[in-house]
Protein backbone atom coordinates (compact mmCIF):
# COMPACT_ATOMS: atom_id res chain seq x y z
CA UNK A 1 0.00 0.00 0.00
CA UNK A 2 2.80 2.21 0.84
CA UNK A 3 4.24 1.79 -2.48
CA UNK A 4 1.31 2.89 -4.15
CA UNK A 5 0.85 5.75 -2.34
CA UNK A 6 4.34 6.84 -3.53
CA UNK A 7 4.14 6.11 -6.88
CA UNK A 8 0.84 7.69 -6.78
CA UNK A 9 2.40 10.85 -5.47
CA UNK A 10 5.19 10.47 -7.83
CA UNK A 11 3.14 10.55 -10.88
CA UNK A 12 0.57 13.31 -9.45
CA UNK A 13 3.92 15.96 -8.62
CA UNK A 14 4.68 14.89 -12.40
CA UNK A 15 1.02 16.03 -13.64
CA UNK A 16 0.97 19.17 -11.15
CA UNK A 17 4.46 20.20 -12.50
CA UNK A 18 3.19 19.67 -16.04
CA UNK A 19 0.15 21.36 -15.62
CA UNK A 20 1.79 24.59 -13.75
CA UNK A 21 4.40 24.75 -16.62
CA UNK A 22 1.57 25.17 -19.20
CA UNK A 23 0.01 27.68 -17.29
CA UNK A 24 -2.94 27.14 -19.38
CA UNK A 25 -5.39 29.60 -17.86
CA UNK A 26 -8.02 27.10 -17.71
CA UNK A 27 -9.94 26.27 -14.67
CA UNK A 28 -8.36 25.81 -11.64
CA UNK A 29 -7.95 22.48 -9.61
CA UNK A 30 -10.23 23.65 -7.26
CA UNK A 31 -12.58 24.06 -10.22
CA UNK A 32 -12.13 20.88 -11.40
CA UNK A 33 -12.38 19.23 -8.43
CA UNK A 34 -16.02 20.85 -8.08
CA UNK A 35 -15.72 23.76 -6.55
CA UNK A 36 -16.61 24.67 -2.89
CA UNK A 37 -19.74 22.51 -2.09
CA UNK A 38 -16.99 19.07 -3.17
CA UNK A 39 -14.24 19.89 -1.29
CA UNK A 40 -16.09 20.99 1.69
CA UNK A 41 -17.68 17.48 1.38
CA UNK A 42 -14.56 15.32 0.54
CA UNK A 43 -13.35 17.62 3.80
CA UNK A 44 -15.99 16.38 5.87
CA UNK A 45 -16.32 12.60 4.54
CA UNK A 46 -12.65 12.65 5.43
CA UNK A 47 -12.97 13.57 9.03
CA UNK A 48 -15.43 10.74 9.52
CA UNK A 49 -13.21 8.07 7.82
CA UNK A 50 -9.86 9.42 10.00
CA UNK A 51 -12.07 9.73 13.05
CA UNK A 52 -13.07 5.87 12.71
CA UNK A 53 -9.83 4.47 11.67
CA UNK A 54 -7.92 3.30 14.51
CA UNK A 55 -4.61 3.95 13.16
CA UNK A 56 -4.93 7.43 13.44
CA UNK A 57 -7.54 8.53 15.28
CA UNK A 58 -6.12 8.75 18.71
CA UNK A 59 -3.91 11.78 17.47
CA UNK A 60 -6.80 13.75 17.45
CA UNK A 61 -8.44 12.69 20.50
CA UNK A 62 -8.14 16.62 21.92
CA UNK A 63 -8.98 18.32 18.17
CA UNK A 64 -11.53 20.67 17.65
CA UNK A 65 -13.20 18.89 14.66
CA UNK A 66 -15.00 21.10 13.46
CA UNK A 67 -11.98 23.66 13.41
CA UNK A 68 -9.94 20.86 12.20
CA UNK A 69 -12.53 20.65 9.37
CA UNK A 70 -12.72 24.14 8.05
CA UNK A 71 -8.75 24.83 8.53
CA UNK A 72 -7.97 21.67 6.11
CA UNK A 73 -10.91 23.61 3.80
CA UNK A 74 -9.31 26.47 3.22
CA UNK A 75 -5.62 24.33 3.33
CA UNK A 76 -6.57 22.62 -0.13
CA UNK A 77 -8.67 25.21 -0.84
CA UNK A 78 -5.87 27.73 -1.10
CA UNK A 79 -3.32 24.60 -2.33
CA UNK A 80 -5.80 24.58 -5.32
CA UNK A 81 -6.02 27.98 -6.67
CA UNK A 82 -9.87 28.19 -5.10
CA UNK A 83 -9.10 31.48 -3.91
CA UNK A 84 -9.33 30.58 0.16
CA UNK A 85 -6.43 32.20 2.50
CA UNK A 86 -5.34 29.24 5.14
CA UNK A 87 -5.42 30.64 8.53
CA UNK A 88 -4.03 27.86 10.42
CA UNK A 89 -0.35 27.41 11.73
CA UNK A 90 2.38 26.07 9.79
CA UNK A 91 2.23 22.36 9.72
CA UNK A 92 5.94 22.04 11.30
CA UNK A 93 4.60 23.73 14.79
CA UNK A 94 1.03 22.07 14.41
CA UNK A 95 2.46 18.94 14.48
CA UNK A 96 5.56 19.53 16.66
CA UNK A 97 4.56 17.73 20.12
CA UNK A 98 2.49 15.17 17.84
CA UNK A 99 5.42 12.50 16.75
CA UNK A 100 3.53 11.61 14.07
CA UNK A 101 4.84 8.45 12.20
CA UNK A 102 4.98 7.73 8.35
CA UNK A 103 3.03 5.35 8.95
CA UNK A 104 0.52 7.68 10.26
CA UNK A 105 1.29 10.08 7.94
CA UNK A 106 0.34 7.52 5.00
CA UNK A 107 -2.88 6.06 6.75
CA UNK A 108 -4.23 9.82 6.70
CA UNK A 109 -2.96 9.79 2.93
CA UNK A 110 -5.44 6.53 2.54
CA UNK A 111 -8.43 8.25 4.11
CA UNK A 112 -8.14 11.49 2.30
CA UNK A 113 -7.59 9.27 -1.03
CA UNK A 114 -11.30 7.00 0.52
CA UNK A 115 -12.89 10.37 1.15
CA UNK A 116 -12.33 11.40 -2.03
CA UNK A 117 -13.70 8.17 -3.91
CA UNK A 118 -16.57 8.80 -2.00
CA UNK A 119 -18.07 12.00 -3.45
CA UNK A 120 -16.79 11.24 -6.78
CA UNK A 121 -13.26 12.84 -7.13
CA UNK A 122 -12.08 11.57 -10.40
CA UNK A 123 -8.59 9.56 -9.53
CA UNK A 124 -6.46 11.79 -11.63
CA UNK A 125 -7.44 14.71 -9.91
CA UNK A 126 -7.24 13.17 -6.20
CA UNK A 127 -3.37 12.57 -7.34
CA UNK A 128 -3.06 16.06 -8.09
CA UNK A 129 -4.34 17.00 -4.53
CA UNK A 130 -2.01 15.04 -2.90
CA UNK A 131 0.72 15.69 -4.45
CA UNK A 132 0.50 19.55 -3.28
CA UNK A 133 0.01 17.80 0.18
CA UNK A 134 2.94 15.34 0.08
CA UNK A 135 5.73 17.73 0.15
CA UNK A 136 4.46 19.02 3.99
CA UNK A 137 5.56 15.13 5.35
CA UNK A 138 8.75 16.55 6.28
CA UNK A 139 7.15 19.43 8.56
CA UNK A 140 4.68 16.85 10.10
CA UNK A 141 6.37 13.56 10.42
CA UNK A 142 8.64 13.11 13.52
CA UNK A 143 10.14 9.63 13.74
CA UNK A 144 12.68 10.40 11.76
CA UNK A 145 14.96 13.84 11.09
CA UNK A 146 15.06 15.17 7.02
CA UNK A 147 18.57 15.94 6.08
CA UNK A 148 17.10 19.89 5.30
CA UNK A 149 15.35 20.10 8.51
CA UNK A 150 18.28 19.54 10.31
CA UNK A 151 20.36 22.13 7.87
CA UNK A 152 17.84 25.21 8.93
CA UNK A 153 18.22 23.50 12.77
CA UNK A 154 14.45 22.97 12.85
CA UNK A 155 15.42 18.93 14.28
CA UNK A 156 19.00 17.85 15.83
CA UNK A 157 20.54 15.65 13.82
CA UNK A 158 20.62 11.83 13.96
CA UNK A 159 22.66 10.34 16.44
CA UNK A 160 25.82 8.69 14.38
CA UNK A 161 26.50 5.11 14.44
CA UNK A 162 28.67 3.32 16.92
CA UNK A 163 32.28 2.51 15.90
Amino acid sequence: MARRILGCLLLAAAGVAGSAAAGGGGPTLYDRIGGEAKLRATVHEFVLIMESDDRINFTFANTDLKKFEQLLFEQICNLTDGGCKYTGRDMYTSHAKLNITNAQFNALAEDLYEAFDRVHVPYRLQNKVVALLAPMQRDVVKDQAVPQDVAEGKVPPPPRPAK
